[in-house]
């Protein structure tokens, strides 16, 4: 059917052509409707590419639009046949009427070719200037894409100048496309080209009245982005951006709220004194809105109530979950109803989440068993309620209830030790309710913890060393604690302890659980039985927090971008937005070794802490780090384990003091080679250990082999002959995409030319600790091909891995 399909395809193809080549002027603006229709249906038809470049040239506005949509997509593909177009944007951009020569910029600065865009700067400049403003507003925003393909181009061309002379404007929808490019534009430069002041601010406020909603939307965001100078300017500002919590927009509402919020820092009055003004809009929208829309209110209001969370407390109805709520609209309310939930409301919070764990709705339940737990944490006053609750939660029948509260009571135990341990022998009572791996770990955890207070609690976890074999890696390493703990008190339960760190200790298990097995078999092996009773037993850090609660310089940086995708997904703009800035040659640049490393990511054992990439040259590792955890990292130390090529680090290298969520550093690690550390032979990547605040990440790259290379390597040709002819390992491979480098380039890696024939190149040179590899490279097409010899082939791999870094041109 498929192949049928596309033979439909195949044929009408090639009757499109016929009609877009033909003379007829309707039956070639139909053929290009229905082009149009197959590409935007997922067709390819790259093939007409000439027939339709054809039609560029015509009268027909509706025609033109098709010919020029099917451009912007295929141009890339087409980069030589595309370059005939611009004659006739040129035309176009000059003609009589403003549509078509708006139309005329908005498809050649969307057009991603170098080479089509260097001929598009004089149209654009004088569209800036054009009498039309829905050319200029057009113009504006092509200014923004043109720098995306040639910036330097757009720099010299002085393209700025005039875009900054349309902030003055008189059409209003102008400024707001202008300001929307220059902030794009600031983002991309590391200088800005327009700083958002008091002196310039003035086109912007006068604008914001008098233009559409969603050029509102833009110029409030640009507004956002201004530093009130006096709390009178910041009392003006709210004053002025207050009407627009009314808009029916909600983007304008959200957009308003996200600068008021910014510029209460600055005002003069409290807080509370603004609340009144500007919260009743978003209960309207909470309220009455679309579920969509609900969503991004209620995340919005999440950041909100972060940093003011008693401003929304008295509006803790207004939260309460309707029955035909959506899943995802429930979930953000419980999240606010835990933050602005106060003692003097508490009982009834607790009483609608009581309420709420009786739904059918899985996810929810255990959301609203979770959110009981952070109020019993949250609030003493509030604790007792909500372990009656808990406890009749896991005494109940559904089993996601009991087992989210029981995983709830390991939390509360911990926050207030010696006030509840009445609940234990409800959950003893019912752990045989506990299938998810969450709960039942932490079930076993409770037994262990506190099996000085249950009685046969060995018979209890008896089951589970039945099935140890058949749990979940957090579950045996449960089963694993709370039998060392319960042997620690019980001796006699011996038995038990054998069976189970023999079964952990068994080849297939977890190395996470093997270890911890040899870790408590060693201490428990020790003569003195206390010293591991010290050890094993001992108090355990309280639980401060179980709910949402961002550091402040996330939050912070939240808070900015309300609105925005980031501040809905909570997730800063630098974690999920990678741009490249471009530098004017104007400005002071840094010695060009440091633009030039050619970064690599390093393979980590766990990548949720930071980022980590490398290059190497012979002397250094150098390092790039991300910090991706939502806490600042320190105490940074490197090591790296004995290798086959000898490769140690010679000296301290000098790490950041702390390194910030988000923040990038580069490090330098001087190294040397020694070829009496060679060892581990047997072991192709550099195990690397990096030391932080908060464990010790442990890492694999590849061995730098042309890091190590020795002066012995050069051995001329006569002794090249001898050793081609006595070595017997042998190894050969290839390494696509590259040339061979010429000779300086390879004496500057420590490789030595002997010879050459045609396309082969007759290499030597050595590696620790003392090994001399001869090799033939054979340049082919678009590869090299190499076979090496040596005395030994443990380090064909090591070779292998950095053949291009070698003997390929840089």
């Amino acid at each position: 059917m498929t192949n049928l399909f596309r033979g439909e395809v195949k044929n009408e193809v090639a009757q499109l052509r016929d009609q877009l080549d033909g003379n007829d002027p309707s039956e070639r603006k139909n053929a290009a409707k229905r082009v149009v229709a197959l590409m935007r249906s997922g067709e390819n038809v790259q093939s007409l590419f000439s027939s339709m470049l054809r039609c560029v040239r015509t009268s027909d506005l509706e025609l033109k639009k098709l010919t020029y949509l099917y451009l912007v997509h295929y141009s890339e593909q087409e980069p030589e046949q595309a370059i005939m177009a611009v004659n006739t944007f040129v035309q176009d951009s000059q003609d009589m009427n403003p549509l078509v020569r708006a139309l005329a910029v908005r498809t050649m600065c969307r057009i991603k070719l170098e080479n089509v865009a260097e001929h598009m700067i004089i149209p654009l400049k004088k569209c800036l200037s054009d009498q039309d403003p829905y050319v200029r507003k057009t113009a504006a925003f092509g200014v923004a894409k043109l720098y995306d393909v040639i910036p330097e181009a757009v720099e010299n061309a002085n393209l700025f100048d005039d875009l900054l002379k349309l902030l003055s404007d008189d059409n209003p929808m102008v400024v707001s496309n202008t300001t929307a490019t220059i902030f794009e534009i600031n983002e991309r430069r590391t200088t800005p080209i327009f700083n958002l002041n008091s002196d310039t601010i003035g086109p912007i406020l006068s604008a914001i009245n008098s233009c559409t909603e969603w050029c509102q939307t833009i110029l409030l965001d640009a507004l956002s982005r201004y530093k009130p100078v006096s709390p009178e300017d910041a009392t003006f500002l709210i004053d002025r951006l207050v009407p627009f919590l009314k808009h029916s927009n909600p983007a304008v509402v959200i957009g308003s709220f996200k600068c008021i919020f910014l510029f209460m820092e600055v005002d003069s009055r409290k807080p509370s004194k603004i609340f009144p003004q500007i919260i009743p809009p978003f209960i309207t929208l909470v309220t009455s809105a679309e579920p969509e829309v609900q969503y991004v209110v209620l995340r919005t209001l999440s950041l909100f109530v972060q940093k003011y969370p008693r401003a929304l407390s008295k509006e803790i109805r207004v939260f309460f979950c309707k029955y035909n709520d959506p899943s995802y609209v429930k979930m953000e309310k419980l999240d606010i109803i835990v933050t602005i939930c106060r003692p003097q409301n508490a009982q009834l919070v607790l009483d609608e989440l009581n309420e709420y764990c009786n739904a059918v709705d899985v996810a929810f339940v255990r959301k609203s068993v979770r959110c009981i737990g952070q109020i019993a944490i949250k609030m003493e006053e509030a604790s007792r309620r909500c372990v009656d609750i808990l406890v009749a939660l896991v005494g109940g029948k559904a089993d996601y209830a009991v087992e989210e509260a029981v995983c709830v009571v390991c939390d509360i135990l911990r926050k207030y030790p010696g006030n509840f341990e009445s609940i234990i022998s409800t959950v003893c009572a019912n752990m045989e309710q506990l299938k998810e791996p969450r709960a039942k770990a932490a079930g076993i955890w409770i037994l262990g913890e506190y099996c000085h207070l249950i009685e046969k609690v060995d018979d209890i976890l008896d089951p589970y060393l039945d099935t140890f074999h058949d749990e979940q890696p957090i579950v045996q390493l449960s089963i694993l604690s709370s039998i060392v703990k319960v042997f620690i008190q019980k001796p006699d339960t011996r038995d038990q302890l054998q069976f189970v760190l023999q079964e952990a200790t068994k080849p297939g298990n977890v190395p996470d659980v093997k270890n911890r097995a040899f870790v408590y078999w060693r201490v428990l092996s020790l003569p003195d039985l206390s010293v591991a009773q010290d050890i094993l037993h001992f108090d355990k850090k309280t639980v401060l927090h179980s709910g949402v609660n961002f550091d402040p310089s996330i939050l912070a940086e939240l808070i900015k971008n309300m609105g925005s995708v980031a501040g809905v997904l909570h997730v800063v703009p630098s974690d999920f937005v990678r741009r490249v800035r471009f530098v004017p040659e104007d400005e002071d640049l840094k010695d060009d070794d440091d633009t030039s490393r050619i970064w690599h990511p390093v393979r980590l054992n766990d990548n949720s802490t930071l980022d980590l990439f490398a290059d190497y040259d012979r002397s250094h590792i150098y390092l790039r780090l991300m910090n991706k955890s939502p806490s600042a990292l320190s105490d940074f130390a490197f090591a790296l384990n004995k290798n086959s090529i000898g490769i140690t680090v010679s000296g301290t290298p000098t790490f950041p003091a702390t390194l910030e969520f988000g923040d990038v550093a580069e490090v330098e690690v001087p190294i040397r080679v020694d070829p009496s550390q060679c060892a581990n032979f047997d072991k192709y990547d550099l195990q690397i250990a990096l030391r932080t605040s908060v464990g010790t990440i442990f890492a694999l790259d590849k061995i730098p082999a042309q890091s190590a290379t020795l002066p012995e390597g050069e051995i001329g040709a006569e002794n090249f002959r001898q050793y081609f002819a006595s070595y017997t390992a042998t190894a050969s491979f290839i390494v696509e995409d590259a040339a061979v480098a010429d000779e300086k380039q390879l004496k500057e890696s420590g490789i030595f030319v002997v010879g050459k024939n045609d396309n082969k190149t007759y290499i030597s040179f050595a590696l620790p600790p003392n090994c001399v590899f001869v090799a033939e490279l054979t340049q082919n097409q678009q590869s090299i091909g190499v076979a090496i010899k040596g005395p030994s082939p443990q380090l064909f791999p090591v070779i292998e891995a950095s053949a291009r870094a070698l003997f390929a041109q840089k």
